[in-house]
């Protein structure tokens, strides 16, 4: 390998996969929970912490939040980093008025929104004591193909397709649904020299209601027979509006999503079956 390299935790998985594929030409080390090594990766500028998915409790949460990017992070100062881009979630906000600010206060109250917060402030003081720049990057709903079940869109394609009944709520809540690429562009803008370290929205700053999404990824696969909305009620903390202002990354990235969400889902739908980490 020659020059330094941008380090990805979590490098194999869904949105560290798109990072990688963003940073053409860029030297890339993808690495995942065997971490971060001398030999693997002799000399690294950036390091970007894409690991770790929703599964578990909250000491598993912790390991793959907060643990093992402060982990990662010490090894890439030791090899020469001057920033750390932390993907955190816009989960973090919970329920309060929308859209989301990036200096809104952070009520995120799941299991998940939680680890995340704690990551972010953890390895803000740490980049903080190694002297790096610290980019955290919140991201609304990402959906793509190659995304594995577990969240609201591949778990309702695995199902139409293998022609199981899909149970959810009603669907009136809305989210912001951004497609994996625009979070990977911005990744990538975050990995530069002149993008500003600090805390951004990578969101569309579009409201969808979650039953319209539902419904269209239904009609495309022509299995609306099989969606039966309302069937499962709300979450007793059930954030019913989520939507993200990205005018801070427009402002001081240039940055705006590109992919609009009805080709976005198409894209999905029509996409073959593989999956890939989170």
């Amino acid at each position: 390998m020659t020059g330094a390299a941008v380090a990805i935790g979590g490098g194999g998985g869904f949105i560290g996969r798109a990072a990688a594929g963003a940073l053409a030409g860029a030297p890339v080390v993808a690495f995942g929970r065997e971490g971060l090594s001398e030999r693997t990766c002799p000399e690294v500028h950036v390091l970007i912490w894409a690991g770790g998915g929703r599964e578990g409790g909250e000491e598993a949460l912790a390991e793959a939040h907060v643990a093992a990017p402060l982990r990662a992070l010490a090894v890439a100062a030791a090899r020469g980093a001057r920033r750390v881009v932390y993907v955190s979630t816009g989960e973090v906000y919970g329920l309060q008025p929308v859209p989301f600010v990036e200096d809104a206060q952070r009520l995120g109250d799941t299991p998940y929104a939680r680890a995340k917060i704690r990551g972010e402030d953890e390895v803000r003081a740490a980049a903080a004591r190694l002297g790096l720049e610290a980019v955290i990057v919140r991201p609304g709903v990402v959906y793509g193909p190659g995304q594995r079940p577990g969240m609201l869109i591949p778990s309702l394609l695995a199902a139409l397709r293998a022609g199981r009944r899909f149970a959810c709520t009603p669907g009136e809540q809305t989210r912001d649904f951004i497609h994996v690429r625009d979070v990977a562009r911005l990744l990538a803008r975050c990995t530069e020299r002149s993008a500003p370290a600090g805390v951004y929205n990578a969101g569309t700053g579009v409201e969808s209601a979650v039953a319209m999404v539902v419904q269209a990824l239904a009609w495309r696969l022509d299995r609306t027979d099989l969606v039966d909305l309302g069937a499962l009620p709300y979450r007793g903390s059930e954030v019913m509006r989520y939507v993200l202002d990205p005018a801070r990354a427009k402002e001081r990235l240039g940055f705006v999503a590109q992919v609009a969400l009805a080709g976005g889902l198409e894209s999905v739908a029509s996409s073959p079956e593989e999956q890939v980490g989170a």
